[in-house]
């Protein structure tokens, strides 16, 4: 199947993340899904040494792990280099959700009749390939048909800051697969309203748009696996 090559390489960069994650990588994916089950409270102290130990790799990658953990606001290092990990943190996922509320709406409205053609083509076909039980791997298609959408309508925004921002929030929707696999009457509910959604972008409409996809941040919310897992 040919490939917009104005959509692959933000497909291409989250699938190369995951093929072949590095042990910083793989050690601060597993803090963060540990903090978002609820395994470390907040407010708890991290220790490398201990995470380490229970990660199986060198003290060096969850050093790094950390680092990167503070940068998003997860966890906070102390002056003495103690690690904490943030009061609230385990809501993290369900905090990025309430942020798309905010800007995916707005952008899913700037980018109705702004995506190119060949592009809503290939979002089509990747629709096309996701129809929930029309093959044996439709939620792995659903999943690459959501992710698509999602980008696409970031990168056409019209504005690099929100699109780097929505970009950002969608690292994390992966952590939320992880952490708990969608169940399949949600990705085929969700399914639905991604048609809706891009229907709307393919006309131009910009109300539709903005709504469809308020409609459908809102049912992910109302549909989420966990309490604090969207």
């Amino acid at each position: 199947m040919p490939v917009n090559q104005e959509v692959q390489p933000e497909i291409e960069k989250t699938a190369a993340s995951s093929a072949e994650p590095s042990q910083v990588d793989r050690a601060y994916e597993q803090i963060l899904l540990s903090i978002v089950r609820g395994e470390i409270a907040g407010g708890a102290e991290l220790k490398s040494t201990q995470l380490a130990g229970r990660l199986g790799v060198s003290r060096t990658p969850v050093v790094q792990a950390l680092q990167r953990l503070a940068a998003d606001g997860i966890v906070h290092l102390e002056a003495n280099k103690r690690a904490m990990v943030r009061p609230g943190a385990e809501r993290w996922l369900l905090e990025i959700h309430e942020m798309r509320e905010l800007l995916e709406p707005f952008a899913a409205a700037r980018a109705a009749g702004a995506i190119p053609s060949k592009e809503i083509a290939y979002l089509r076909r990747l629709a096309d390939a996701a129809k929930p039980g029309h093959t044996s791997n439709w939620a792995e298609r659903a999943q690459e048909f959501d992710f698509a959408l999602h980008l696409a309508i970031a990168q056409h925004a019209g504005n690099f800051v929100l699109g780097d921002a929505i970009r950002k929030c969608w690292e994390f929707k992966r952590i939320s697969y992880l952490a708990l696999p969608e169940r399949a009457e949600a990705l085929a509910q969700g399914y639905g309203e991604h048609l809706a959604i891009l229907a709307a972008l393919e006309r131009g409409d910009a109300e539709t748009a903005r709504a469809a996809m308020l409609f459908h941040l809102r049912s992910a919310g109302t549909l989420r696996p966990a309490k604090t897992i969207v």
